[in-house]
């Protein structure tokens, strides 16, 4: 079995829902408090020991690039204005090991997959979707971590999931159980956004996949959908081969794709900052008492 080595960041869409801003600023690029959400999705990385992320973006999204290469000017006039503290969060955003490839059709999320297949041939990969930023609670294992230790431990691919209800279920991939052992659930089918009627369970998949190395293959193999090539074929097929897995989510999860889950995430982040925890708190606070 290959040892995981390597991440793929979709990062292509046009964030057409937060129009304006994302006329010039890519989706990626939109911050919550002070950092954009593509560096959140970064560095939950770390925990795995990633050697290297492949960042799938769109023809005109250089403020990435920028974003993780080096700045030398602004890191050594830091250093000269003896800003230690804000040299390090400059720093810290080219520690990564990060190579670019451009989308430039619109075929989903599948079709941003093997733009990256160069980098990845046939080796094991890390999925980390961009508009959802998963926040380990204290003293948890970062999602991540969790489905690279079930790849290693099984050499079977293995998705995130989290319990849905309502109207919710028809607005994710959706999944058949088999079985579930020590947190751990063996997958028997893949639905893409099935009705109510037609779902398998309340459990949606999350935006965080480990994968095996036959998955590119299989990739070319699939026939589109119109316009798009669903990535849900292949975990299909693997999880009607038996080679699918999922574990279910502990993090806090933020929908950052999404207006309100946008604002969710700057707020509930606030609450937790060091810096500006305290004030926040007492803000909502005399906020909520003119609500």
């Amino acid at each position: 079995m290959q040892k995981l080595k390597k991440a793929i960041i979709p990062a292509a869409g046009l964030g057409t829902r937060f129009l304006p801003i994302t006329k010039a600023v890519p989706k990626p690029m939109l911050s919550v408090l002070d950092k954009p959400t593509i560096q959140y999705i970064a560095e939950e990385l770390i925990s795995v020991g990633i050697e290297e992320i492949i960042i799938v973006v769109s023809p005109d999204s250089g403020v990435i690039e920028k974003h993780f290469g080096e700045c030398e000017a602004l890191e050594q006039r830091l250093l000269l204005d003896g800003k230690q503290k804000l040299y390090e969060i400059a720093k810290n955003t080219h520690r990564f090991s990060v190579k670019f490839v451009v989308q430039h059709e619109a075929n989903g999320l599948a079709g941003a997959i093997l733009c990256a297949e160069p980098y990845i041939k046939d080796e094991p990969f890390a999925l980390l979707l961009g508009d959802e930023l998963l926040v380990a609670k204290e003293g948890d294992k970062p999602c991540i971590k969790t489905l690279a230790e079930i790849y290693e431990s099984t050499g079977n691919s293995v998705i995130a999931t989290m319990e849905v209800f309502g109207d919710d279920v028809s607005k994710y991939g959706n999944i058949g159980i088999e079985s579930e052992i020590d947190g751990v659930i063996k997958v028997n089918a893949i639905l893409e956004k099935p009705s109510l009627n037609e779902a398998l369970s309340n459990n949606a998949i999350i935006g965080r996949y480990v994968l095996s190395g036959e998955v590119m293959g299989m990739l070319k193999t699939l026939k589109p959908h119109g316009s798009e090539i669903y990535l849900t074929d292949v975990l299909d097929k693997l999880s009607k081969d038996g080679k699918l897995l999922a574990s279910t989510i502990t993090d806090d999860r933020y929908d950052v794709g999404d207006k309100f889950g946008y604002i969710k995430a700057n707020v509930e982040m606030a609450l937790k900052s060091q810096e500006i925890g305290q004030d926040t708190k007492e803000y909502i606070k005399e906020l909520a008492k003119t609500l």
